[in-house]
């Protein structure tokens, strides 16, 4: 049975990026991958299939809404299931995992792309099976970590028969401030960063070509870091699950940061004095 990961984070965080370059690396070692998006604008695979033309499912037989794929790099079966995900079409979603496209594929990695807004119910993606492993992703901004904390909310509620967490990555780093922030962050919520990914012109780069980091700049930090993540990812490590922080543990936490942020802009300290 194939290994199902769920990447999820809030919408620009990133989490399109780190699916793509997640599955490249993954083919690039070796294996049979698969990656599935949930994007009505049929955009999640762009890079990792780059300019293999996407063409309908054929004999797809379950609906209006019909999911397209491409063969991209290194063999990785890229789907865009779009609107699949919507009310009423998650059975069809299902449908996925048995056709014979993905039967005869016979992926050891399924990878999700599954964007998540805040205040909005989470539910597993249904092409999904057995115990699948949930991948958050967010940057150094606030609006992000409320996300995965609403996430982590949801994952308490959801046995570990039924979910597992395979902890968080750090896209976009602009600097060891941030990477504080969230490394804080995390270990506050009792979990671990899996992987931090810097802030690089090269994923624009990446972008212009129409392809993956792993396959536009190999030998990028970028690319190392989505490698070493793949590795972790095979070896199935073991992630602490998190604990999320109620209204207040929030509040109290990002106001600290955002007093010691003020500090260092300003050089001004709370109570007056320079530093």
């Amino acid at each position: 049975m194939a290994e199902h990961i769920i990447v999820v984070g809030k919408g620009g965080v990133g989490k399109s990026t780190t699916s793509a370059n997640l599955a490249a690396a993954l083919a690039e070692a070796g294996h049979r991958v698969v990656l599935i998006g949930y994007d009505p604008r049929w955009s999640a695979t762009a890079t990792l299939r780059g300019t293999s033309p996407l063409l309908p499912v054929p004999e797809w037989q379950n609906g209006d809404v019909v999911p397209h794929y491409a063969v991209g790099f290194k063999g990785a079966l890229c789907i865009e299931a779009g609107e699949l995900t919507i009310e009423g079409e998650t059975s069809r979603s299902a449908e996925l995992l048995y056709h014979p496209l993905l039967v005869r594929h016979r992926p050891n990695f399924i990878v999700h792309d599954v964007a998540w807004e805040p205040g909005a119910s989470f539910l597993l993606p249904p092409a999904s099976e057995g115990v699948p492993r949930l991948l958050v992703v967010t940057s150094g901004d606030m609006t992000s970590i409320n996300v995965v904390n609403e996430l982590f909310s949801w994952l308490n509620t959801v046995a570990s028969s039924n979910c597992r967490f395979s902890g968080v990555v750090i896209n976009n780093l602009k600097g060891p401030l941030y990477e504080s922030i969230i490394s804080d962050f995390v270990s506050r919520t009792g979990t671990v960063v899996m992987a931090s990914v810097p802030h690089s012109v090269m994923v624009s780069v990446s972008d212009f070509y129409n392809q993956t980091l792993i396959e536009a700049a190999p030998w990028s930090h970028n690319a190392y870091a989505y490698r070493k993540l793949a590795r972790q990812i095979e070896d199935s490590a073991v992630v602490p699950r998190p604990v999320y922080l109620n209204g207040e543990e929030l509040a109290n936490w990002a106001r600290k940061w955002g007093e010691i942020i003020s500090e260092l802009e300003t050089g001004v300290v709370r109570d007056g004095s320079s530093i």
